[in-house]
């Protein structure tokens, strides 16, 4: 005899996290008095072995004594339940399904939304039981199409029992669409459910006998048992090792399919088979009890990640129990249009977060269970926690990473949601050119390190960080900052930025800007920003114009920095602009008043006043007057005899006083003469010499009358 063991035979993985759960309830209950409320799963062995650990097993309310803590089983309870166990004081751990949850919840938006709730299923199921108790005053149940009611409302909606065969389920809900088009259909079958039944008929054809394996009272052990028994497959069903020897006639069989409901341990399998194959007793016992003990650490290792919900406080009692209920599951309307929703991996989808932990959150999809966003498919920045990123409420968009369709999970990622928009984003922008933003998190010798989001991070070299040079780039560090895409490769996660194009391109729009807005003849604020010994750039908005040397100061100068400093803020007039060539002309000195304007106020013709030589010339001296107003004294103007060169008896920079002999307002000159200030002339003072002397000569005298002569001749 060969025996062929069904690939997904046994425990489901709402099965597993249940045992583990309760078995860690068990180790965890320190002497309180803990039960189930009735069998936590279908098998009489598992029954058994939590009883052994300390959680015996109750069939109702009534005969749990007060105060013990209650686990509600997979297949979940009415609020009508909660509302007995909370007047019995009973603290309540609910391991119901999933999948079976979400069966309850749909009905009990359903109901709340006024429509009828059928219920396609075993009138005596305990999982049909709780979930017609979420249905409402209205709720049926049917169990065959023959069976239909018909006080059928026109709005009714259809949910199913999660173990019930498809094939039966399709027969009744065409049945009820023909007579009422509008029904609605929710498929809440579970797909692990679905997966064994399909490999149970496979196999079923394909071998001489079927064993399934599982208790009676299992309700998808007994459908496994009637879809290889419908197609002709000589089929048996026990429940333990024990019920092997009385079915004999194995080794006549040539092969023989071995299945298991869901709530059939490992080890009740591995014992079944070893007796079918004639094995000794004790090798039967040993390899149970080694696929006990694997079991045992499965369950301990899947314990700490199952979902537990102890309730402290169990739900209030009758239709208050109904109420919150409802408003405690209420998802996004679209989950309840239609069937409920399919998806594939890679799909984006959007649901409600419904629970947060510190290792995971649990989102509504509008699948059959809850979607699972992991820690690890969520990226979180240094020091955050995930309760401090997504509260239970907010509305999330995740991609679907990992479909199992045995277990009916979901696996969701945000981080891979959130690295697939940004690339979209990064590719559009470089294609664009556009202007993006992103956080400086590490400054390294050779650039900077840009967080770009979802962990994704770019690059920006030391020659594109700015249109300067900078030394030392820690000063960016932690600092938002603006860059251009310029290279990208997903392959390798490559990303090359540019900060410094954000720069010139700031500058040349600045620039565009300034040259369209200032005027010839405007008075302007700018910023110096270079000295050059023919002038001074000053910065005007983007661009730097030109204030030549001659336009810095109304009075001469030899240097530009004698007047003006770099980083200095002036005022100056706008020159000229030429806008195709980029060039504007600026005067620092006509943004100031013109001193000449107030020279007539403040001298005349015939008056004295004081000065300071500038220049000496050939032909004469240069005194200012007045912070740029200068005069000439012509060299026959300077000594009341002959001075071939002024330097005989000025210097630059001398206080000397002068008469003003004419001013010329058209001409901006002011002609002054130094001897007619000085009252007395030298020949009077040599004539007085003490030692009786003239010391005068012709030429002395009459110098000036010479030189005049020399020339003219």
């Amino acid at each position: 005899m060969e025996t062929i063991l069904a690939r997904h035979a046994g425990f489901c993985k709402g099965v597993k996290d249940a045992v583990a759960a309760a078995m860690k309830a068990a180790d965890q209950a320190g002497g309180s008095k803990i039960c189930t409320l009735g069998p936590l799963v279908h098998n009489p062995q598992v029954t058994e072995k939590l009883a052994e650990a300390g959680v015996p097993s109750f069939d109702g309310v009534e005969e749990i004594p007060r105060g013990w803590t209650v686990i509600l089983r997979t297949h979940g309870a009415a609020p009508q339940v909660l509302a007995a166990l909370k007047k019995n004081q009973n603290p309540v751990i609910d391991l119901t399904c999933p999948i079976v949850r979400r069966v309850q919840q749909v009905a009990a938006e359903e109901a709340r939304q006024g429509r009828q709730v059928l219920i396609v299923g075993d009138g005596d199921h305990p999982e049909v039981l709780g979930i017609k108790g979420w249905a409402g005053e209205g709720a049926r149940v049917v169990g065959r199409v023959e069976d239909l009611p018909e006080d059928l409302q026109e709005n009714v909606v259809i949910v199913v029992q999660t173990t019930y065969i498809p094939r039966e389920f399709a027969e009744i809900t065409k049945k009820i669409q023909e007579k009422y088009p509008c029904a609605r259909v929710y498929d809440t079958i579970c797909k692990s459910t679905v997966l064994r039944q399909e490999e149970a008929v496979n196999l079923a054809r394909q071998v001489d006998a079927m064993l399934v394996i599982g208790g009676s009272s299992s309700s998808n052990t007994r459908k496994l048992t009637e879809l290889c028994r419908d197609i002709g497959t000589k089929t048996y069903q026990i429940a333990s090792p024990a019920e092997v020897d009385s079915l004999g006639g194995w080794a006549e069989i040539g092969k023989v399919g071995v299945t298991a409901g869901a709530s059939t341990p490992d080890w009740t399998i591995k014992e079944v088979i070893g007796k079918m194959e004639n094995k000794e007793p004790e090798v039967v016992q040993q390899e149970g009890e080694e696929a006990r003990q694997e079991s045992q650490e499965v369950v301990q290792q899947e314990g700490e990640e199952a979902r537990q919900e102890s309730q402290e406080a169990v739900q209030p009692e009758g239709e208050e129990a109904r109420q919150e209920g409802q408003e405690a599951v209420q998802p996004e309307e679209e989950a309840f249009q239609g069937e409920m929703k399919d998806f594939d991996v890679g799909d984006k989808v959007s649901g409600k977060v419904v629970q947060v932990n510190a290792e995971e959150v649990l989102v509504d999809i509008g699948y059959k269970s809850e979607g699972i966003l992991p820690l690890s498919e969520i990226h979180l920045m240094p020091g955050e926690s995930l309760e401090d990123t997504i509260k239970t409420g907010d509305v999330v968009e995740v991609l679907v990473k990992k479909i199992d369709d045995e277990e009916g999970k979901v696996i969701l990622s945000k981080k891979s949601l959130d690295k697939k928009l940004i690339w979209h984003q990064l590719e559009k922008a470089l294609a664009d050119k556009a202007t993006m933003t992103g956080k400086v998190k590490e400054a390294v010798q050779a650039g900077i390190i840009v967080d770009l989001g979802a962990g994704l991070e770019g690059f920006m070299p030391g020659s594109l960080v700015d249109t300067r040079y900078i030394p030392d780039f820690k000063e960016f560090l932690g600092k938002d900052v603006e860059f251009k895409v310029i290279e990208i490769n997903p392959e390798k996660l490559k990303v090359i930025l540019s900060r410094k194009l954000v720069l010139e391109e700031a500058v040349e729009s600045k620039k565009k800007e300034t040259l369209e807005r200032i005027k010839e003849g405007d008075v302007i604020t700018g910023e110096v920003r270079r000295l050059t010994d023919f002038g001074a750039f000053v910065d005007v908005g983007g661009i730097d114009g030109l204030v030549h040397i001659s336009e810095i100061a109304w009075k001469r100068i030899d240097h530009p920095r004698d007047v003006l400093k770099v980083g200095e803020e002036v005022q100056i007039k706008v020159l000229e602009v030429i806008p195709e060539r980029e060039r504007i002309g600026l005067s620092l000195r006509q943004a100031q008043p013109d001193p000449w304007s107030v020279l007539e106020e403040k001298f005349k013709p015939g008056t004295i006043v004081d000065g300071k030589v500038t220049r000496l010339v050939n032909f004469g001296a240069f005194v200012e007057l007045l912070p740029g107003v200068e005069g000439l004294a012509h060299i026959s103007q300077l000594a009341d005899y002959h001075v071939k060169h002024p330097q005989e008896v000025l210097q630059e920079g001398q206080d000397i006083k002068v008469k003003i002999l004419d001013i010329n307002m058209g001409a901006k000159r002011i002609s002054l003469s130094v001897k007619e200030a000085q009252g007395r002339g030298r020949m009077e003072s040599a004539m007085s010499d003490p030692d009786g002397g003239s010391g005068v000569t012709l030429g002395d005298v009459f110098g000036d009358l010479f030189d005049q002569e020399d020339k003219e001749s």
